[in-house]
C-alpha cells in the first residue's frame, strides 16, 4: 500500500549517503514524494516531517559564508518569491531538525541538518556538531569518486572550524583535509587537491611538524604530475598553497622558489599554447600567458627572466592579428586577472 511504499522510500533515504541520491535536489524530491504519499493516507504528522526534510535539501549551498547565507534559495519564482523560502517553513522546523540531527545515523543528514540549524538559527552547538559530520561524509564522497562534493564538504568543515576556534574541532577538520589530499593523490579526484589544499590553508597554523613536512612532499609530487600533464592552472593552485606552507615554516627560499615557479608555469603554458592551432591555442593565447608571466616576474624583481619573455611576447605579436593589443585585452578580461581560468567543479550542487 501507499504507506508501506512511503516507509520504504524513507528507509532508503535514511541509509543512503549519496550513492542512490547523489544530488541534494534529488534527495529533496524523494522526501517530497514520501511526504505526498503519507499525506494521501492522512498520516499528517509524518507527512509534515518529510516535507521539512524535503525543503531543507531543496536549499542550494552557496559561496556565501556569512551569517545565514550559506543555504540559499534554489531559484526565484516568476512572482519574485524565492524557493524554498526560509520564512515560510513550519514553526517547529528548528526543534525537528535539531532532533533529527542528533538521532540520525546518516552522516550526510547530520551534516545538512546541523549546518542548517546553525546557518539559519545560529545554534552554535549544531554548528560545531556539523564539523565531524562533514569530515565523515567527505571521505565517503571521495571514496565513490565525487571529488567536488568531497571538496565542498571539507571546505565547509574547515570554515566552521576556523569560525568556532575550538582546538579539537580545528584538529578534526585539519586531519580530515590532510587525509583527503593524500587519498585524492591516487584517484580520479586529484584535480580537486588544489582546492582542498586552499581550504586547509586557513588551518595551516595548526599543522603538526610531521603533517607540515609530509604535506609539502605530497603537494610537490602532485604539482609535478600536473606540470607533466600540462594542467598548468592546477599546478599554480598547488603552488599558492606551497608558498603559504613555506612561509609558515619560515623557509624564505622555499617560498621564493614556489613563487618563481608560478611565473615559470605561465611561461610554460604559453610555450605549449603557442604550438597549438585552433581553439584554446595559438599566438594570441600564448601572448596573454607570456604577459602574465612577465608581470609576475616584474613583481618579483626577477630581471633576469624578462628579456627572454619579451622576445617571446614580440614573436607572438608578430604572428597575431593586426588589432593584437585589443585582442589581448579581451583575453585578459575573459581569463580574469589571474589568467588561470576555472578549476572545474568549484560550484554547483552537492549532496
Amino acid at each position: 500500500n501507499v504507506s508501506s511504499r512511503a516507509a520504504e522510500l524513507l528507509k532508503k533515504l535514511e541509509s543512503d549517503t549519496g550513492t542512490v541520491f547523489p544530488l541534494a535536489s534529488g534527495r529533496s524530491e524523494a522526501f517530497k514524494k514520501a511526504s505526498e504519499m503519507l499525506a494521501s493516507e492522512s498520516q499528517v504528522d509524518l507527512a509534515a516531517m518529510a516535507r521539512v526534510e524535503s525543503l531543507v535539501f531543496a536549499f542550494r549551498e552557496t559561496e556565501a559564508f556569512g551569517s545565514g547565507g550559506y543555504f540559499g534559495p534554489r531559484y526565484t519564482k516568476s512572482d519574485g518569491t524565492p524557493y524554498p523560502d526560509f520564512y515560510t517553513m513550519p514553526p517547529n522546523t528548528y526543534q525537528f531538525l535539531k532532533s533529527r540531527a542528533a538521532t540520525t545515523a546518516n552522516a550526510l543528514h547530520r551534516a545538512r541538518y546541523h549546518d542548517f540549524v546553525w546557518d539559519k538559527f545560529r545554534d552554535a552547538e549544531s554548528g560545531q556538531a556539523a564539523i565531524p559530520a562533514y569530515t565523515e561524509i567527505a571521505m565517503l564522497q571521495a571514496g565513490r569518486g565525487d571529488g567536488n562534493a568531497a571538496f565542498r564538504s571539507i571546505r565547509r568543515a574547515c570554515h566552521l572550524a576556523r569560525h568556532f576556534r575550538l582546538p579539537q574541532l580545528q584538529y578534526t577538520a585539519r586531519d580530515a583535509a590532510v587525509a583527503l589530499i593524500e587519498r585524492m593523490t591516487t584517484s580520479s579526484t586529484a584535480m580537486y587537491i588544489p582546492r582542498v589544499a586552499e581550504a586547509l590553508m586557513g588551518l595551516a597554523a595548526t599543522l603538526t611538524p610531521e603533517q607540515h613536512r609530509r604535506l609539502i612532499v605530497v603537494l610537490e609530487q602532485v604539482r609535478a604530475s600536473f606540470a607533466k600533464t600540462r594542467e598548468y592552472h592546477l599546478e599554480r593552485g598547488i603552488l599558492k598553497s606551497l608558498r603559504q606552507l613555506h612561509k609558515l615554516g619560515g623557509d624564505e627560499e622555499g617560498e621564493r622558489q614556489a613563487w618563481l615557479a608560478e611565473g615559470v608555469s605561465f611561461e610554460n603554458e604559453g610555450d605549449y599554447k603557442r604550438r597549438l592551432d585552433g581553439s584554446g591555442g595559438g599566438p594570441e593565447v600564448a601572448a596573454h600567458l607570456y604577459q602574465l608571466a612577465l608581470t609576475h616576474f616584474m613583481n618579483m624583481g626577477e630581471a633576469g627572466k624578462l628579456n627572454d619573455l619579451k622576445k617571446k611576447l614580440q614573436e607572438a605579436h608578430s604572428k597575431g592579428p593586426v588589432n593584437f593589443q585589443s585582442f589581448v585585452e579581451t583575453l585578459r578580461r575573459s581569463f580574469g586577472s589571474g589568467g588561470t581560468g576555472s578549476q572545474g567543479g568549484s560550484s554547483g550542487e552537492r549532496t
